[in-house]
C-alpha cells in the first residue's frame, strides 16, 4: 500500500514522497502520520466569528467601503455568531463616528437592524458629499467677485417696492419665455 501512495501524489507532495530516505518508512500508519505532520499546515482553516474583529474602518475609508469588506468577510463564515458579529462591526468603526454612536447609544439585536442603521448612514453620508461637491463647482471666488460688482452699481432691475408686486421673492429672476406669454395675456 506504501509503494502505492506516491501515484496518487502531485507537486509539493510528489516531491517530499520522494526525497523520503530509503527504508524510512516502514508501515502506512507512520507514512500516514508523517504526511499529515509535514501538510498539516497547508489545510485551510475554517473561519470563525472572531475573524471580524480585524476588520476596521479607515480613516479616509467611506462607510460604504467598510460595509462592503464586513459583509464579505461574514458571508465567508459558514456559521457566524450574531452578536459576536454585531460587537464586531460596532468596534471596527470609526469611534467619533456618527453610527457609532447611534449603536452605542440604540443597542440592536439583529444584523439587519444594524446594517439598515448603516445603510441609512451611507445615503447620508454621499448626500452631504455631493452636496459639497455641487458647491466647490460653483466656485466660490467668482461668485464674491460679482456681488462686490453687483453690489457697487445700481440694479436696472425693477425692485419690489417699485410696484411689480407680483413676481414676489423671485424679483431678481429672469423672466422666461413661457411667463412672457403668460403675463402677456
Amino acid at each position: 500500500m506504501c509503494k502505492g501512495f506516491g501515484s496518487t501524489l502531485i507537486g509539493p507532495a510528489l516531491q517530499w514522497y520522494n526525497n523520503l530516505p530509503f527504508r524510512f518508512i516502514s508501515s502506512f500508519a507512520i507514512l500516514s502520520d508523517n504526511f499529515v505532520e509535514q501538510f498539516a499546515s497547508s489545510r485551510h482553516l475554517e473561519r470563525i466569528s472572531d475573524g471580524l474583529y480585524e476588520i476596521l474602518q479607515h480613516r479616509a475609508e467611506p462607510l460604504r467601503g467598510y460595509i462592503a469588506s464586513f459583509n464579505q468577510e461574514k458571508v465567508a463564515i459558514p456559521r457566524y455568531n450574531i452578536p459576536t458579529a454585531i460587537s464586531a462591526f460596532k468596534r471596527g468603526l470609526l469611534p467619533d463616528g456618527d453610527l457609532y454612536k447611534e449603536l452605542t447609544k440604540y443597542h440592536c439585536k439583529a444584523m439587519e437592524n444594524v446594517l439598515s442603521r448603516a445603510w441609512a448612514h451611507v445615503k447620508w453620508e454621499e448626500d452631504v458629499a455631493s452636496l459639497t461637491k455641487a458647491q466647490l463647482k460653483r466656485d466660490p471666488k467668482g461668485v464674491r467677485s460679482d456681488r462686490t460688482e453687483r453690489e457697487e452699481r445700481p440694479s436696472p432691475r425693477p425692485t419690489m417696492n417699485s410696484g411689480n408686486r407680483s413676481r414676489g421673492i423671485y424679483q431678481n429672476r429672469p423672466i422666461e419665455k413661457g411667463e412672457r406669454m403668460a403675463a402677456s395675456t
